[in-house]
């Protein structure tokens, strides 16, 4: 136990001291099941382990300590397989590992408390119940509320995270029946999801066929926005802010007659796109370095469809990445909302008459999605349209649209808006 600890502590305090997303904090550790559990474990729990160190430490130690009673509180309220007290002297040896061997008293001190249940938590009928309950910022709850209701909210707050992943089949290289033959071949169970994706482990068996680019990783969510847009083959298609390039190279295969335009405003994201294509064989991509925010007036009338999957809070993500939490906070809604509207005033304007545009962010609150929709719509040139699949299930699933649609977290799908827009 003690060396997941201290590999926990080194990965939590890039992330919480060293502001590092946790994807990429992982990178150069050797990690265990038990790490990745302690690590991700603290970032959903943060709220409420913050909560309960706030009733146990008169000032809060200095952060390499302060990260690790997060953990050591995380293991003490949620790990019911291992010995309290092993968790309690396993912490104490991983702040001597680190050179704080002066701090293992007071560790030893304030975790035995928590083992001991010195704490308590708010009643339900307290203003911040489900902020701390569910380990959420208290923003967050009260807009939740707010644009949604209590109920819708809770179940927004109290979804579980996804320990699964969500894959789709690269039409070009092979098929859904072949891979679900591998996948049992290797012992692996699966399931087929709606968007006819797979539903799986990520094991070896699913890693190996990610690296020869049978399939790829991408939620259902990101995958709706892509078919909402009805694309028919041999169409000029434009993806903007397209990094990491997974929705281009599902609208390239959909269209393998035609061709998508990527683009990104970085170089090395721009990067990641073409490695993205490479790996997926699709050679009707073209990926390009632009910045959004700018008109085109190369592109004015030109495509046939335009996907702009904007860049946004992400707090439909918080499932899979709860340090969002972190790096995000409320001014940051109004503040992108300002920058989409930018972006899609110009995109709407690369369409062809007859042309179809999508809008998608992975956040829930209405200033991001549409609100920001409407500044378009108040041009007569462009109106929403109704969202129509391919597929009878995803027909029926979404049937009362509007020509948007809103989908909670829950499960594989991450929360997420779309909007169509037809041009006249």
């Amino acid at each position: 136990m003690k060396r997941h600890i201290d590999c926990a502590l080194k990965i939590l305090t890039k992330v919480f001291s060293e502001k590092t997303y946790s994807n990429i904090a992982f990178h150069g550790e050797k990690v265990s099941d038990m790490t990745t559990k302690l690590v991700y474990g603290v970032l959903d729990e943060n709220v409420k382990i913050e909560y309960i160190l706030s009733q146990l430490v008169k000032k809060k130690p200095q952060n390499i300590i302060y990260n690790l009673l997060k953990i050591g509180v995380y293991a003490l309220t949620d790990l019911t397989d291992v010995p309290e007290f092993a968790i309690v002297s396993e912490c104490v040896e991983v702040a001597k590992m680190n050179g704080k061997s002066a701090n293992a008293g007071f560790v030893n001190a304030v975790l035995k408390k928590v083992a001991r249940g010195e704490y308590s938590l708010p009643s339900k009928t307290a203003d911040n119940y489900l902020s701390v309950v569910y380990s959420k910022p208290q923003w967050f709850v009260d807009k939740l509320i707010e644009q949604y209701g209590n109920d819708t909210a809770v179940k927004i707050v109290s979804a579980k995270p996804f320990e699964r992943e969500h894959v789709r089949v690269n039409s070009r290289l092979t098929t859904l029946e072949e891979v679900k033959s591998r996948l049992e071949a290797a012992g692996e169970d699966y399931l087929v999801s709606d968007v006819n994706g797979l539903i799986v482990k990520a094991t070896d068996a699913v890693g190996n066929m990610f690296k020869q680019g049978l399939v790829t990783y991408q939620s259902p969510s990101s995958m709706l926005a892509v078919y909402s847009l009805g694309i028919k083959d041999g169409s000029n298609v434009l993806d903007l802010c397209s990094a990491p390039g997974g929705k281009a190279v599902l609208m390239s295969e959909l269209n393998p007659q035609g061709k998508v335009v990527a683009c990104d405003v970085y170089e090395h994201r721009v990067k990641l796109i073409e490695s993205y294509e490479k790996r997926m064989r699709a050679t009707n991509v073209q990926a390009v370095k632009y910045d959004s925010c700018k008109f085109n007036p190369e592109w004015e009338n030109k495509f046939d469809f335009v996907l702009l999957d904007a860049p946004c809070s992400c707090f439909g993500t918080f499932g899979k990445h709860p340090d969002v939490f972190l790096s995000r906070g409320e001014s940051d809604v109004l503040n992108l909302a300002k920058t989409q509207q930018e972006i899609l005033k110009n995109a709407v304007r690369y369409l062809k008459n007859g042309g179809a545009l999508v809008y998608s962010t992975c956040t829930l609150f209405a200033e991001e999605n549409i609100d920001v929709v409407k500044t378009v719509l108040t041009n007569k040139d462009y109106s929403l349209e109704k969202i129509t699949f391919a597929g009878q299930s995803l027909n029926e699933k979404f049937k009362d649209n509007d020509g948007t649609i809103s989908i909670l977290p829950n499960g594989e799908y991450d929360g997420f808006f779309i909007a169509k827009i037809r041009r006249k």
